[in-house]
């Protein structure tokens, strides 16, 4: 069945060739009238349009794929009524590239099409956010370095003027805020340098003539007016039956002396009249006919209206027009300084941006102007490409019109036909819902259409809609009734009269209970609880009563329905801080709540663990970072261990090593042998420092030296693997090949975790196609977002018909409707904090900052700043209202609004001021509205029929419904004992008898561990115990100190792990090339003694030194001469491992070089050296796993799967097979008992290679320095 459109919603439709501004109430149906305006457009059989000539912009871009698909689906319908209609073909064709995009895609189409005009390369890119926040502090940071280094003295004095010389953060702040600021009108410069003009205005008249000047005067005089008009109301009350008669004839003398100084116009004469301003003492005549309510009335009234007198003069007139110009005179310097230095930023920065070949959001609009438009002598002037446009499309059709800026306003004037005399922009939008103004939208631009166009039929011509298909009618009620009393031109940007109300177009069946309703919650001043969580669980006890009665209309049937937890919504201000707390405190409740949250992300303990091991792998000398990767599932510590292991190793273990080692090398322990900058533990001992955690881990020595050795195995192998592996590899080598995620998969939340790591992986992809890359820059990348909160949020894995009550921002829930919307926090304070800084910024009136005394050390506010300030602040009220009206427009059925006071009678006090002091048309009075510190003060007008509930209330309302529900849980099995149950009862009795009596299937799995290693593995294979618990196969004790060597001697398995750690780091290839380097070398040699045989006379002392050192040692080692230079390229390469800190002095001893020789004997060394030049041979490759369960055990279940955790000692290819390698240093007489014993975990590596890389393995080898000789298996 067809949509039947209102008279003015089928005039949009219709109504062709003109400019039209359509105002939409909310749930006016905009959207569909604008998708339906261009499907008769395109289907039109006298004058059709083709899809590809209109101009659509949307304001996001899923509501454009939304707009797309519904074009679509329209055109598909006609082509099945009339399938070889051309035109019908040809827009199923033109769609796809058809405009219909946001302004930012808009933006990128030209630049694309036009990149040669202004000189930008065609292979550019869209910065990423993350990337983009690092630019610009890296700009920053050189501009500061930069201005530091030339010492300009404008320069210092301009930071000793805003920051007091000791904070740059702060200065960086003005210059990005400037910076922002100005990129949102047309051409920043032109504003930066206006701003800068105010401040150098010659004389008093020319002051006058500023912007901000004219708005003072305004200002003033309108405060006046309404508080004269308060003065008036306290004398209507004075005439009221027992009225204060006696205060009459004072307050109507007051009230003509504010009117009259209303009346004065120029900054002088209101500096001048605001002196004369004074108030007599009320009469203090005693009658007790008077009623003293009525009297404390009007004296609060008369009180308020001195504070606000007070305050006027004290904010803007306590200065003469020219000491507010000398002000602005001596500020005059720093803010031009400050100026030139925001316009040196923006120069650095787009170099910057253009050198890495980027743009961003902000440069997509400025470069597509520049190729659109251009400024002759003045004047704006549309280009060639604008001209091209305009002959291109037909009509700009632009959407969310209120919360378009300056830059976007003139983008799509360029491409408009209204400077060729064809009107052809559709504009559609409600003012009443800009909440943009902190993206710096500017709803002016829909409010001076609003104004100016007309209602008749012409060339700009205005259509309002006016009916709500979305809300029941008690709904709209409420809302109309709020926003009547306190929405209007001076707060909100539109008075809320009988063109913006809202009228009932939706039908909904006959219901009880959808009134709206105010819900003031009173918390004792002792309570312990925090407001948040009083107010969750106030809510939540509301919803158990509405989920066992109301009830909503079904989308489906139209028919009435119990309400479900998915049909309510509960919306924040903002999500921060309050967002978590109340999904927890519902889900306390026994109410399932979700929470998309844009912020959080990086504080999941998944993310923050991963976060932590990379940062340790960038430094292992951050002991914070370090601290936490041992507590993490990477290192599987205890504060107990950790705590033990900070104990146990003392400042005199180090300094006894660090003293041993110098006598053994015969140095000085003097301070002037210590280098500057060295961090070694030994050093930091020295200094006085506290010890690192990861020397103390090195250095430990006890009981858990090995579970200290498998950590440390595992930290080393990924820090020389972020060496060369890309960020994203790494990461997926920490998730998956360690068993992390399944780990994070088997918590409580594990669908959510999963989700987040996925997420970083992405984002490490993302941040690799960024002009940044390694560990160190990602972290730093990190750490930017999150310190400009530029947060992912966690990633979404709700489908969109769980049953949960959803909890999200106003901001969020718009374009969104919900059958039960719960409107909370309402005494949450605004956000003021923008309007009370040093500097503060508006578009209209510029930059305002405080006169700062250098000398005195004294800071002045000017008038000037004060006057931005009001404008900021009553922007960000008239926003805040605009936001309320949002929330409550998303209820279809049930508006509830909530708020959490302490004192609920000073609260009735306030309502009954209002009820009695409104004005006569029942509005708040702007003074009254100017001073709103929260939502709970604009909803005063409303709250004569709110419900108080005291905390005291709030517990019986929960007790009462718990026992309610014991009640009906007692009364059900009283009937299923005694067989008076219904059906339904009896079958929910045979359910619960088959729940109590079920038995664990497999008892045999309690004995079951989900993760173990390849060494539990074999130990279990040789009948030993089965501990179930992580220990890799690697044990190397990091740091033994000489003297405990010397009375415990070396262990077998310290020895095997000194040997797995060489063979590790050893290049094969230059071991087994020594001897031909060297021999080049001394051929090499010989050929200089030749050619300089003086020069070899003169040495010839210390060459004879040198060969009798070569003799001697080539005649203890009795080797043969390939022998000896294997030896010598062994010993140099272990010795460089000990310098670099990669191998401890005590290993490197503990390796017996000879065996290695035998090593680089054989033929599998050749063969290890050749995958190496082939940069096949692979080592220390960790792998994790999952098995099934009855190949640990027979009796366990196939289906249960063990995950096993180990590190393969090598690998390389030959072709297309692997041969797998294992070292042993184990004390056998024959290979076979190697074979017997290693069997199983050998096994375990071939399967687990093969699943890692896709290949066969063909041979498995043992090689065992005990024996010298190679084992297959």
């Amino acid at each position: 069945m067809g949509v039947t459109f209102t008279k003015e919603q089928q005039q949009v439709i219709d109504l062709r060739n003109r400019n039209l501004l359509v105002s939409a109430a909310a749930g006016s149906g905009k959207t569909a009238v604008l998708v339906e305006r261009i499907i008769q457009m395109i289907l039109n059989k006298e004058h059709p349009v083709d899809i590809d000539r209109l101009l659509v912009v949307t304001f996001t871009n899923a509501a454009a794929a939304e707009m797309r698909e519904r074009i679509r689906q329209a055109i598909d319908r006609e082509l099945a009524v009339d399938p070889f209609n051309g035109h019908l073909q040809k827009q199923a064709a033109l769609l796809h590239k058809a405009q219909i995009t946001t302004i930012d895609s808009f933006c990128l189409f030209v630049i694309r099409n036009h990149f040669h005009e202004i000189g930008l390369d065609p292979g550019f890119r869209v910065a990423d956010e993350g990337e983009l926040k690092l630019l610009q502090q890296d700009t920053l940071n050189e501009l500061l370095e930069q201005e530091y280094d030339a010492a300009d003295p404008k320069f210092l004095q301009c930071v000793e003027y805003f920051t007091g010389g000791s904070n740059d953060r702060l200065l960086m702040q003005y210059i990005e805020k400037l910076h922002d600021f100005a990129e949102s009108y047309p051409w920043p410069e032109d504003w930066l340098l206006g701003c800068m003009e105010d401040y150098k205005a010659a004389d008093v008249e020319e002051l006058n003539g500023t912007q901000w000047c004219r708005y003072l005067t305004s200002h003033v005089c309108f405060m006046l007016q309404e508080l004269a008009g308060k003065l008036w109301q306290a004398c209507r009350l004075s005439e009221r039956p027992a009225g204060p008669y006696m205060y009459g004839e004072l307050l109507e003398k007051e009230a003509e002396m504010l009117e009259q100084a209303s009346m004065k116009e120029t900054y002088q004469e209101q500096y001048e009249v605001m002196e004369k301003i004074t108030f007599g003492r009320l009469p203090s005549k005693k009658d007790d006919s008077v009623d003293p309510a009525l009297r404390a009335m009007a004296q609060q009234l008369r009180n308020e209206v001195k504070k606000q007198i007070e305050k006027l003069k004290g904010d803007f007139l306590l200065r003469s027009p020219e000491q507010a110009l000398a002000q602005m005179h001596r500020a005059c310097p720093m803010v031009e300084e400050l100026v030139s230095l925001v316009l040196t930023y923006e120069r650095m920065l787009t170099q910057k941006k253009r050198e890495a070949n980027m743009i961003d959001f902000g440069d997509m609009e400025h470069l597509a102007l520049q190729i659109l438009l251009t400024r002759e002598d003045g004047e704006i002037v549309p280009t060639r490409a604008a001209k091209e446009y305009r002959e291109c499309f037909d009509e700009i059709l632009i959407d969310e019109y209120q919360d378009s800026n300056l830059v976007q306003e003139y983008l799509l004037m360029a491409v408009s036909g209204e400077q060729d005399g064809r009107n052809n922009r559709f504009m559609v939008g409600d003012v009443k819902q800009s909440i943009y103004k902190f993206r710096l939208a500017r709803p002016e631009l829909f409010m001076e259409k609003y104004h100016t166009y007309t209602k008749e039929e012409s060339g700009c011509q205005r259509i309002d809609l006016h009916k709500n298909f979305r809300s029941r009618r008690e709904v709209l009620e409420g809302v109309n009734t709020l926003f009547q009393k306190i929405m209007g031109q001076e707060l909100g940007g539109i008075v809320y009269d009988e063109d913006a109300a809202l009228y009932e177009g939706a039908s909904y069946p006959e219901n009880t209970g959808n009134d709206t309703e105010y819900l003031i919650f009173t918390q004792e001043e002792e309570s312990g609880e925090s407001v948040r969580s009083f107010e969750a669980r106030a809510i939540a006890a509301k919803i158990r009563t509405l989920y066992q009665s109301f009830q909503v209309t079904d989308k489906e049937t139209g028919a009435l329905r119990p309400v479900q937890y998915r049909d309510m919504v509960i919306l924040l201000r903002t999500n921060s801080g309050w967002a978590q707390e109340f999904k927890e405190t519902l889900q306390k409740e026994g109410i399932p709540a979700y929470v998309s949250l844009r912020t959080g992300y990086f504080e999941a303990s998944e993310i923050r663990e991963l976060l932590q091991f990379l940062h340790v792998i960038d430094n292992p000398r951050q002991d914070i970072p370090l601290y936490g990767t041992m507590k993490s599932y990477f290192g599987g510590f205890g504060e107990e261990e950790i705590a033990g292991i900070r104990a146990g190793v003392t400042d005199k273990k180090i300094e006894g090593k660090a003293s041993e080692d110098k006598d053994k090398a015969g140095e000085k322990t003097s301070e002037e042998n210590t280098v500057v900058g060295d961090d070694s533990a030994e050093a930091v001992v020295a200094a006085g420092k506290p010890m690192a955690l990861i020397d103390q881990l090195r250095a430990y020595d006890g009981d858990l030296k090995e579970k200290i050795a498998d950590f440390l195995t595992i930290l080393e192998h990924y820090r020389q693997m972020s060496v060369y592996t890309p960020i994203h590899k790494l990461l997926e080598a920490l998730i998956y090949t360690t068993g992390y995620f399944q780990y994070v998969t088997a918590k409580p939340g594990g669908e959510q975790r999963r989700a987040n790591v996925e997420m970083l992986l992405s984002k490490a992809v993302a941040f690799e196609q960024t002009s940044f890359y390694g560990v160190f820059h990602f972290l730093r990348y990190i750490e930017q977002l999150s310190k400009y909160e530029v947060d992912y949020g966690e990633a979404d894995i709700l489908d969109e018909n769980a049953d949960v009550v959803r909890i999200m921002s106003i901001h969020k829930s718009k374009g969104l409707e919900f059958p039960v919307c719960f409107v909370a926090g309402l005494s949450k304070k605004f956000n003021m904090q923008d309007t009370t800084g040093r500097l503060v910024t508006d578009m209209d009136l510029g930059m305002g900052v405080d006169e700062i005394d250098s000398e005195l050390r004294i800071q002045r506010r000017m008038t000037k700043k004060n006057v931005v300030s009001l404008k900021m602040r009553l922007d960000t009220l008239a926003e805040e209202m605009r936001v309320l009206y949002v929330a409550m427009t998303r209820a279809r059925e049930k508006l509830i609004l909530t708020a959490v006071v302490r004192d609920g009678e000073k609260l009735r006090e306030q309502i009954a001021l209002y009820e009695n002091t409104k004005a006569e048309d029942g509005r708040m009075r702007f003074t009254d509205l100017l001073n709103a510190g929260s939502f709970l003060q604009f909803v005063l007008p409303a709250l004569s029929d709110a419900q108080f509930i005291s905390e005291g209330e709030l517990k019986e309302q929960e007790i009462s419904g718990e026992c309610g529900q014991l009640l009906q849980r007692e009364q059900f099995m009283y009937r299923i004992t005694r067989e008076e149950a219904s059906e339904e009862e009896l079958a929910q009795k045979e359910k619960l008898r088959q729940r109590m009596d079920r038995r664990y299937a497999d008892e045999g799995l309690k004995e079951l561990v989900t993760k173990t290693s390849v060494s539990e593995l074999k130990k279990a294979q040789m009948d030993l115990d089965f501990a179930g618990e992580l220990f890799p196969e690697k044990e190397i004790v990091p740091y033994i100190p000489a003297f405990m060597q010397e009375e415990q001697g070396m262990s077998g398995a310290d020895r095997g792990s000194a040997y797995h750690r060489v063979m590790e780091l050893l290049d094969f290839e230059k071991v087994l090339e020594a001897k031909a380097q060297i021999q080049e070398q001394n051929q090499e040699w010989k050929q200089n003694q030749e050619q300089d045989q003086s020069q070899k006379e003169k040495h010839n002392e210390e060459n004879n030194k040198e060969m009798n050192r070569e003799e001697n040692r080539s005649k203890k080692s009795e080797k043969s001469e390939a022998d000896t230079y294997m030896i010598l390229e062994l010993e140099r390469q272990i010795a460089l491992m000990v310098e670099k800190e990669l191998l401890q002095k005590p290993w490197s001893e503990a390796v017996s070089v000879k065996k290695l020789v035998i090593f680089f004997q054989s033929s599998l060394a050749q063969r290890m050296a050749k995958a190496q030049h082939l940069q096949k041979l692979k080592k220390e490759q960790p792998f994790v796993l999952g098995i099934a369960a009855d190949r640990v055990k027979p009796q366990f279940p196939h289906e249960e799967q063990v995950l096993i955790q180990g590190i393969i000692d090598a690998f390389f290819e030959e072709g297309d097979d692997l041969i797998l390698m294992d070292y042993k240093t184990d004390a056998v007489k024959t290979g076979e008992e190697l074979v017997k014993r290693y069997h199983t975990q050998m096994e375990y590596y071939t399967e687990a290679l093969e699943r890692i890389v896709g290949k066969k393995v063909k041979e498995r080898i043992i090689y065992s320095f005990a024996l010298g000789e190679e084992i297959r298996m």
